[in-house]
């Protein structure tokens, strides 16, 4: 046995093709390591599950934010998403690391950062169309990776450039087909927000998987839910008092989809979030959100929405920019060739 793996991938000259026999050499040992890596299979089956829960988010705030402010509905879903998490993190007997995490000044201004990105992205939802939030969102591997490259933790190479050329198009494909026809406006200040709170929990998420990798996503994620919550409800206070009435609508019916917002396609969807980033790397996890306007046709076709082949065809140049970013140059020591995990 060399490098862990009991059998070999023998290819067919030129065919792409290849099979499993039984291990001999260094080909099987760099191939096996890419064939066995359960991280990269959690991590990506994660991300999917991760933005199909977090699509649920754009129909329920689409019709929660009619009877809502933005600076209402901010802090609440924040604090309910974070309380939902937290209970979990109990259960899971993660109450020490939760605690420990107010100890940290980096964590909680990485946590209030969190915050504005959240409050920002509740306001650009109510001031932009889809076709411009497509395209700033789906901008978030390329943010991330310009963040890797600055402070040295990614090196991008054409793979990246490429992966990262088609989750976009991808992603502004799917969402150019499904806003034709809605009559749609985007406001500056909206894209701005947008901007803004995509490129700050970008960062946010960086600094969750690699400064307090080791942190249990359960707890990171609870303790910086409940600080962001917390800022939120500051602005959103201040607000009420100091500019205008903060409008809310508490009849039973709406109550049950924040609670639904917040506890399901926030909560669960950071936790899911903050794994595939900390196993796959948040650049290649960015990549699956392009695939977030797509999950939403998929819930809508439900209600009678149709799912055209430009839809179809935008999801598959999502994913193949995903797989691609997936594969990186390989290191050589010792006469065996091993790949380098991606999204470092």
């Amino acid at each position: 046995m060399t490098n862990g793996c009991p059998f070999v991938v023998f290819g067919l000259p030129n065919s792409g093709v290849s099979v499993v026999v039984w291990h001999d050499g260094n080909t099987g040992a760099g191939l096996c390591s890419y064939m066995l890596n359960r991280g990269l299979v959690l991590g990506n089956l994660a991300g999917m599950i991760c933005m199909l829960v977090w699509a649920a988010n754009f129909p329920l705030a689409v019709s929660i934010l009619k009877t809502w402010d933005a600076l209402g509905l901010a802090p609440v879903r924040m604090l309910l998403a974070g309380v939902t998490v937290l209970a979990a993190a109990l259960l899971m007997r993660q109450t020490g690391s939760f605690l420990a995490l107010f100890r940290s000044g980096q964590f909680i201004v990485a946590s209030l950062v969190f915050g504005i990105s959240a409050l920002l992205f509740v306001i650009a939802q109510a001031r932009i169309d889809a076709v411009a939030g497509a395209v700033i969102v789906s901008a978030m591997p390329l943010f991330s990776a310009l963040m890797g490259w600055i402070d040295g933790t990614e090196k991008p190479g054409w793979r990246l450039a490429v992966a990262i050329v088609l989750t976009v198009t991808g992603g502004v494909l799917i969402s150019l087909v499904s806003a034709q026809g809605t009559g749609q406006e985007g406001s500056p200040i909206g894209i701005a927000a947008m901007l803004v709170a995509v490129v700050t929990y970008v960062w946010y998420s960086r600094e969750m998987v690699g400064r307090y990798g080791d942190v249990p996503d359960l707890a990171k994620t609870a303790a910086s839910m409940v600080i962001a919550g917390l800022l939120c409800m500051v602005i959103a206070l201040f607000g009420h008092m100091a500019i205008a009435p903060v409008r809310v609508d508490l009849s039973t019916d709406v109550l049950i989809r924040v609670a639904l917002l917040a506890c399901i396609s926030l909560g669960l969807s950071s936790v899911l979030w903050l794994w595939a980033g900390r196993l796959v790397g948040i650049t290649v996890a960015a990549m699956h959100h392009n695939l977030v306007p797509f999950y939403v046709i998929l819930l809508a076709a439900a209600g009678g929405a149709i799912v055209t082949g430009m839809h179809i065809a935008g999801a598959l140049l999502v994913i193949a920019g995903a797989v691609i970013a997936q594969f990186r140059p390989r290191r050589k020591k010792a006469g065996i060739t091993q790949p380098v995990p991606p999204g470092r």
